[in-house]
Protein backbone atom coordinates (compact mmCIF):
# COMPACT_ATOMS: atom_id res chain seq x y z
CA UNK A 1 0.00 0.00 0.00
CA UNK A 2 1.18 2.96 -0.84
CA UNK A 3 0.96 6.38 0.57
CA UNK A 4 -1.17 9.09 -1.65
CA UNK A 5 0.01 11.71 -3.97
CA UNK A 6 -0.10 15.24 -3.41
CA UNK A 7 -0.07 17.58 -6.46
CA UNK A 8 2.82 20.07 -6.57
CA UNK A 9 4.26 22.08 -9.55
CA UNK A 10 7.43 24.36 -9.63
CA UNK A 11 10.12 25.39 -10.96
CA UNK A 12 14.13 24.46 -10.77
CA UNK A 13 17.34 25.36 -11.99
CA UNK A 14 19.21 24.02 -15.02
CA UNK A 15 21.26 22.28 -13.12
CA UNK A 16 19.00 20.40 -11.05
CA UNK A 17 17.28 20.16 -14.10
CA UNK A 18 20.23 18.38 -16.02
CA UNK A 19 20.67 15.92 -13.42
CA UNK A 20 17.39 14.88 -12.34
CA UNK A 21 17.38 13.79 -16.61
CA UNK A 22 20.47 12.48 -16.69
CA UNK A 23 19.18 9.76 -13.40
CA UNK A 24 16.03 9.36 -15.78
CA UNK A 25 17.39 8.20 -18.53
CA UNK A 26 19.74 6.10 -17.07
CA UNK A 27 17.51 4.56 -14.77
CA UNK A 28 14.87 4.52 -17.34
CA UNK A 29 12.56 6.39 -14.72
CA UNK A 30 10.29 9.52 -14.81
CA UNK A 31 11.37 13.15 -13.93
CA UNK A 32 8.76 12.90 -11.59
CA UNK A 33 10.19 9.66 -9.89
CA UNK A 34 13.26 11.12 -9.10
CA UNK A 35 12.10 14.06 -7.45
CA UNK A 36 9.42 12.58 -5.45
CA UNK A 37 12.39 10.06 -4.18
CA UNK A 38 14.57 12.93 -3.23
CA UNK A 39 12.13 15.01 -1.94
CA UNK A 40 10.54 12.19 -0.08
CA UNK A 41 14.33 11.32 1.55
CA UNK A 42 14.94 14.69 2.00
CA UNK A 43 11.57 15.19 4.06
CA UNK A 44 12.43 12.09 6.41
CA UNK A 45 15.44 13.88 7.02
CA UNK A 46 13.77 16.61 8.34
CA UNK A 47 11.58 14.76 10.32
CA UNK A 48 13.63 12.78 11.99
CA UNK A 49 15.96 16.47 12.66
CA UNK A 50 12.84 17.35 14.65
CA UNK A 51 12.37 14.42 16.70
CA UNK A 52 15.81 14.50 17.77
CA UNK A 53 15.74 17.94 18.73
CA UNK A 54 12.57 17.34 20.49
CA UNK A 55 14.78 14.48 22.43
CA UNK A 56 17.65 16.61 23.24
CA UNK A 57 14.86 19.14 24.55
CA UNK A 58 12.90 16.72 26.67
CA UNK A 59 16.52 15.76 28.06
CA UNK A 60 17.57 19.17 29.00
CA UNK A 61 14.09 20.10 30.92
CA UNK A 62 12.98 22.55 28.09
CA UNK A 63 10.27 20.47 26.58
CA UNK A 64 7.88 22.64 28.22
CA UNK A 65 9.02 25.70 25.40
CA UNK A 66 7.28 23.19 22.74
CA UNK A 67 3.93 22.85 24.59
CA UNK A 68 3.45 26.42 24.89
CA UNK A 69 4.52 27.31 21.58
CA UNK A 70 1.79 24.75 20.78
CA UNK A 71 -0.78 26.05 23.27
CA UNK A 72 -0.87 22.22 24.76
CA UNK A 73 -0.58 22.03 28.82
CA UNK A 74 -0.28 19.06 30.24
CA UNK A 75 -1.30 19.44 34.29
CA UNK A 76 0.36 16.40 36.63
Amino acid sequence: MSLPLKEFRGKITVEADAVISTLAEREGQEKQEIVREVLHQWALEKINEARLIGQYLEREGLEGILRERRGINRSP
